[in-house]
């Protein structure tokens, strides 16, 4: 008897994988049947009545807009919790917007340091955390939030993982 259950859970067993894999290729079948095809109502070019190179520009300050350059040390050092460590900040000249750059530790998401705004072409070399922390590494996030010149308006951040280490 118990030879004849093993049988019926192994032919169960094979039944619902054959199920499974019935399933499957019916709905790799049916999603290969289905195709797109070209909109009959498109047209090739460009809208008439659009300027070319003024649509080129506006697109280019788009993407420069959104684009956010930045440069941080990934691995900066401080002898003490208290001391000036070499983070070495900086907000490329060709940036065009201002930065304000916050650090988070990764392990408690809590605020480590936080800049003013850095204009474009400017940099901060060393620097203190705005927390003490014993000595130890740590884990962290630099935020860099990008802000236009002209308004201070938000454009947008951008992150980089970094390695704080405190030395003594």
């Amino acid at each position: 008897m118990n030879m004849i259950a093993r049988k019926k859970k192994w032919i169960l067993l094979c039944a619902v994988c054959l199920a499974a894999v019935g399933a499957a290729v019916f709905f790799i079948v049916q999603r290969q049947g289905r195709s797109m095809k070209l909109d009959d109502n498109a047209v090739m070019g460009v809208l008439p009545g659009i300027d070319m190179e003024q649509r080129q520009s506006e697109l280019q300050q788009q993407l420069d807009e959104g684009m956010i350059a930045f440069s941080i040390n990934a691995s900066p050092v401080f002898e003490t919790g208290g001391a000036e460590g070499n983070l070495m900040l900086e907000n490329p000249a060709q940036n065009a917007k201002l930065l304000l750059v916050e650090i988070y530790a990764d392990a408690t998401s809590e605020l480590l340091y936080r800049s003013e705004l850095l204009p474009a072409g400017s940099y901060i070399e060393n620097d203190r955390l705005d927390k003490v922390l014993e000595p130890g590494r740590y884990p962290a996030t630099a935020y860099f939030h990008a802000y236009r010149e002209d308004d201070q308006s938000y454009i947008g951040q951008a992150g980089a993982a970094i390695s704080l280490t405190i030395c003594s």
